[in-house]
């Protein structure tokens, strides 16, 4: 792809141009090493680094156009360089016109919550493939566009990727986008210059309070979302029973709709039966099973039931494909050995996410069936909510074995400490704490019995630890199945 300066500079707030303009650009690039001859480069104010600190180096590496916010010592006159109000913003704009302007053209709809993003981004995906409908999923699992996954390192990719594969998805024919959008994409403007024909809010509970340092910033961050990227043409779907919905439709234009299970709604939906292996339900007169377990994940199948409506698609047609979603992988993810333990792998990384999984199986397991539980918090994360879940545990379960998940420049043994900062560990049972997490499962499957259920919590679908910078090969369910294989369980 090939662009001229000037085209891609449009709506973009420029302060002052120096140097010759009418120039063709090959690429955009926010990091230095990985420019190349004819990319421009974007120097922004990062959290840790500052991109205008290597200019110089872009320079060197072959970028030709230099957009910065300060005007550097030493101009170079071969160089062009753009002087913008703000680079991140203009960032955004530059690759939405690079890309020719991909969200006019495709109807995005952004999921935003603490829990259930990327279900309901994953429920939607399979959803709109199952009717025929191509479309591009962009969650924390990467990005797919129809079946051909993209991994990515963040929830929300920087806007240029972002650009980059929404503009390939609609050559490939993709009508419709569905997006995780995190606080911290939100915050660190890594959506600006999207357009969004509707915007999902599933819930906020205590969570990267480490980040946004109180959780009215948190609350503030979700609602800026609403507030600014949906205009009055669009809609937002809102979960009625969270307690603080109604804090974030406070200054909303789009069109407001409501979805839950005990509050009124525009969207309702009834439990009839729940067991370890699905749920029946009632939505809109039609009777179904559903083999997704968890309240919480009925809350992700109506939000993804209502999306499809507001998108125009027909109740019929979305009941017979909504029935046959199959659970996602890292979400509540299930495997039952010969011997009848049961292994349940979960994503759930915050107090409210793991509470609520607990639980769920506490309340469709049967008494006798004990229920282990092996977690860890993340390093470099929200210090504060470590007791919290390590606290939930071990009120929760019948056994808890404190490990480590991803330390990454943490001392492990450290943050076990810190899981263990809770008065009610000195009331009544051990906990376990092994550091090695492929050794606390392994604990975990010895001391299971039959039918007894093994919780590994707070990694889901990752398929690494990371530990001082670098990502070791770790997935919890294909090293639980291999342990159970070894003890012949």
């Amino acid at each position: 792809m090939k662009k001229l300066l000037m085209d891609i500079l449009i709506n973009v707030n420029i302060l002052k141009i120096i140097g010759y303009s009418k120039k063709w650009i090959e690429g955009i690039s926010i990091h230095s090493k990985m420019v190349k001859k004819n990319i421009i480069f974007v120097a922004n104010q990062g959290i840790n680094t500052d991109g205008h600190l290597f200019i110089i180096e872009a320079i060197q590496n072959g970028a030709n156009i230099i957009v910065c916010e300060k005007k550097p010592s030493l101009i170079q006159k071969s160089i062009t360089y753009v002087l913008v109000k703000d680079s991140i913003e203009a960032l955004g704009t530059i690759s939405s016109n690079f890309y020719d302007n991909p969200t006019k053209k495709i109807k995005l709809v952004g999921i935003t919550g603490t829990n259930g993003k990327t279900s309901i981004a994953t429920i939607l995906h399979c959803l709109f493939y199952k009717m025929g409908e191509k479309n591009i999923l962009i969650s924390t699992m990467g990005i797919k566009i129809m079946s051909k996954k993209i991994t990515t390192l963040h929830t929300t990719p920087n806007i240029i990727e972002i650009n980059k594969y929404l503009n390939i998805s609609i050559q490939k024919g993709c009508k419709y986008a569905f997006m995780e959008v995190s606080s911290h994409g939100i915050h660190q403007k890594r959506i600006t210059g999207l357009l969004f024909t509707g915007g999902i809010f599933t819930n906020i509970t205590h969570d990267h309070l480490d980040y946004h340092k109180s959780f009215d910033n948190y609350l503030s961050t979700k609602r800026f979302f609403f507030e600014n990227f949906l205009h009055k043409n669009t809609f937002a779907l809102i979960n009625v029973d969270d307690k603080n919905s109604h804090k974030i439709i406070k200054n909303v234009l789009a069109k407001i709709y409501f979805y839950g299970i005990k509050k009124k709604a525009d969207f309702k939906i009834k439990i009839l039966k729940e067991n370890i292996n699905g749920n029946e339900l009632i939505m809109d007169k039609n009777k179904f099973f559903i083999s997704l377990i968890g309240k919480f994940n009925i809350y992700n199948l109506l939000a993804s039931y209502a999306t499809a409506i507001l998108l125009g698609k027909k109740k019929y047609e979305i009941l017979k494909k909504i029935k046959t979603i199959k659970p996602i992988k890292g979400r509540f993810e299930q495997f039952i050995s010969y011997s009848g333990i049961r292994i349940i792998v979960d994503y759930a990384h915050n107090p409210n996410g793991l509470k609520t999984v607990l639980n769920t199986i506490k309340k469709i397991k049967k008494k006798e069936e004990k229920l282990i539980c092996v977690i860890g918090c993340g390093g470099n994360r929200d210090k504060k909510k470590r007791s919290l879940m390590g606290k939930i545990v071990y009120d929760l379960c019948d056994r808890s074995i404190f490990t480590s998940d991803n330390p990454r420049e943490e001392d492990p043994k450290k943050i076990l400490i810190d899981m263990k900062k809770f008065r009610s560990y000195l009331k009544k049972k051990d906990i376990l704490t092994i550091v090695n997490r492929k050794e606390a499962i392994q604990k975990a499957i010895q001391l299971a019995k039959k039918k007894d259920i093994i919780v590994l919590a707070g990694k889901g679908h990752e398929n690494y630890q990371e530990i001082k910078g670098i990502r070791y090969p770790f997935n919890d369910m294909k090293i639980a199945k291999t342990l159970l294989k070894n003890y012949n369980r």
